[in-house]
C-alpha cells in the first residue's frame, strides 16, 4: 500500500468477463494528523501547518489562515485576501499543469511536454515573493503586501503565452477551442498539440466513456451544518467519509464546470468519463488565468496586521483548492487551538461510495483493449487526482 506520513489509498478492483464487478477503496490518510495543532498558540499552529503537507500546501494553509481568523474576529484587508486567492490560483495552475502536461499524457502514450511545464512551475514558483518581501507570509491578519506590479504583470502575459501555446499552437486567442462542442472537435480532430494529442490518444483507444458514473457535484455547503459535523464527537469519522444526508459527492474541477457548455454538452454524450473529466481541467487552466488576472486587479499595497491573538472562538472555511473544496474547522480558547479538523477534497472522491467506486463498477474494457483495463482504471484514479499516491490491485482470475 502506498504509504508515507501523509497515507495513501489502496485500489483493489474485480473483473469477471471483462466487466469490472465489485470496487474496493481502502484509505490510510491520516485525518487526525492535524490533531498536532491542538494546544498550540494559534500563530504557532499557523506556521506548522503548512509543513503538515506534500501537496495543496498553500490552499491548506491559506484555508487555516481563515479559520483562524474567523474563530478570533479578524477580518484580514481586502488586498490581504486578493493576495492570498491569487496564490491559491497560482498553486492550482502548477498542479493542474502538472497532471496535464506530465502525467496524463504519459498514461496515453503521448509525450509530455516537459519544456513547457518546466517554464510554468519556475514562472509560478516566484509569485509569493512578488507579493509578499518577508520570508513568511503566513501570518493571521495579513503579512507586509507589497506587489511588484511590473513583474506580475509579465508574468502573467507569460503564463498565457505559455497555456494558449500548449493547447492552440499559433492559433489567436479567437480560436480557442475550450469554448463549445464545434470547436472543441474541429480542433481535436486536426490540432496537433500536446493538448489536442493527448487527447486524441484517449479517444482513439476508447476510453471516452469509460469511468462515467451517476455522482452528483458537491452542492454548496450549508456552514452551519457542517460546522456542527466536524464540531461533533464523530467528527474524525465524518471527515474520513464523509457525506451531505447520506448522498457522497463529486469536488473538483468538473464539478466546478459542470454547466460550462462545453462540458455540458460532453456530459450528455459521454457522461463523467475521461473525455469530460480531461476537457474539465483545461477549461479549469484557462479559469485559473482568468482568477489570476481578476485578483492582480485588486492587488496593492498593505503593511500587515499585528493584533492580540488570545481570543476564544470556533471558524470554519472553505478554499477551491486544485483538487477540490477543501474545508478548515478551527476551536480557539485564549488563543490556542483546541480543536483542528479538516475535510479534504480526497475523501469525497475516493470515497466507498464516491465517483471512482461509481465509475468503475459496471464498467467494460475488451479482454485485448489497449490500455488493458489496469491502466483504464488507472486513468481514472489519476483524472480524480488523489492527493496522495494509490496502489492498485486488479483481480481478473
Amino acid at each position: 500500500m502506498a504509504s508515507g506520513v501523509e497515507g495513501g489509498l489502496n485500489i483493489q478492483v474485480v473483473v469477471q468477463g471483462g466487466v469490472i464487478t465489485a470496487v474496493d477503496v481502502y484509505s490510510s490518510r491520516p485525518v487526525k494528523l492535524c490533531a498536532a495543532l491542538v494546544g498550540r498558540d494559534v500563530g504557532a499552529a499557523m506556521a506548522l501547518l503548512p509543513r503538515l503537507f506534500g501537496v495543496c500546501r498553500i490552499a491548506q494553509t491559506i484555508a487555516g489562515l481563515a479559520a483562524v481568523e474567523a474563530a478570533l474576529g479578524v477580518v484580514p484587508a481586502s488586498p490581504q485576501l486578493a493576495a492570498r486567492r491569487f496564490l491559491v490560483a497560482a498553486e492550482s495552475l502548477e498542479q493542474t499543469a502538472w497532471r496535464l502536461l506530465l502525467d496524463w499524457p504519459r498514461c496515453v502514450g503521448v509525450s509530455p511536454a516537459l519544456d513547457t511545464l518546466k517554464r510554468l512551475r519556475q514562472l509560478l514558483s516566484v509569485l509569493p515573493r512578488k507579493l509578499f518581501p518577508d520570508l513568511v507570509w503566513n501570518h493571521i491578519g495579513g503579512a507586509r503586501l507589497a506587489p511588484a506590479r511590473a513583474d506580475l504583470a509579465a508574468m502573467l502575459d507569460q503564463l498565457q503565452h505559455e497555456i494558449h501555446q500548449v493547447v492552440c499552437g499559433d492559433a489567436t486567442r479567437n480560436d480557442w477551442p475550450l469554448t463549445d462542442r464545434r470547436n472543441f472537435e474541429c480542433w481535436l480532430r486536426h490540432a496537433s498539440t500536446p493538448a489536442a494529442l493527448t487527447l486524441r490518444c484517449l479517444c482513439e483507444q476508447g476510453l471516452a466513456d469509460f469511468g462515467g458514473g451517476s455522482v452528483e457535484p458537491l452542492p454548496a455547503f450549508n456552514l452551519a451544518v457542517l460546522e456542527r459535523r466536524m464540531a461533533a464527537a464523530d467528527g474524525y469519522a465524518f471527515c474520513a467519509r464523509p457525506d451531505l444526508d447520506g448522498a457522497v459527492h463529486e469536488t473538483g474541477a468538473l464539478a466546478r464546470w459542470w454547466r460550462h457548455p462545453l462540458i455540458a454538452d460532453l456530459r450528455a454524450d459521454h457522461g463523467n468519463g475521461l473525455l469530460t473529466r480531461w476537457a474539465a481541467r483545461w477549461v479549469e487552466m484557462d479559469g485559473l488565468l482568468a482568477e489570476l488576472h481578476a485578483q492582480f486587479a485588486l492587488l496593492e499595497a498593505h503593511p500587515g496586521a499585528s493584533m492580540e491573538q488570545n481570543g476564544t472562538g470556533t471558524g470554519l472555511d472553505l478554499v477551491e483548492s486544485a483538487r477540490g473544496c477543501l474545508c478548515h474547522r478551527v476551536a480557539v480558547v485564549a488563543g490556542r487551538v483546541s480543536d483542528y479538523k479538516i475535510l479534504a477534497p480526497t475523501e469525497w472522491n475516493f470515497h466507498p461510495e464516491g465517483p471512482l467506486t461509481r465509475g468503475l463498477l459496471g464498467a467494460r474494457v475488451a479482454e485485448a483493449a489497449d490500455p488493458p483495463i489496469r491502466r483504464a482504471v488507472a486513468l481514472l484514479a489519476t483524472a480524480l487526482d488523489p492527493c496522495v499516491g494509490f496502489e492498485l490491485v486488479v483481480d481478473e482470475s
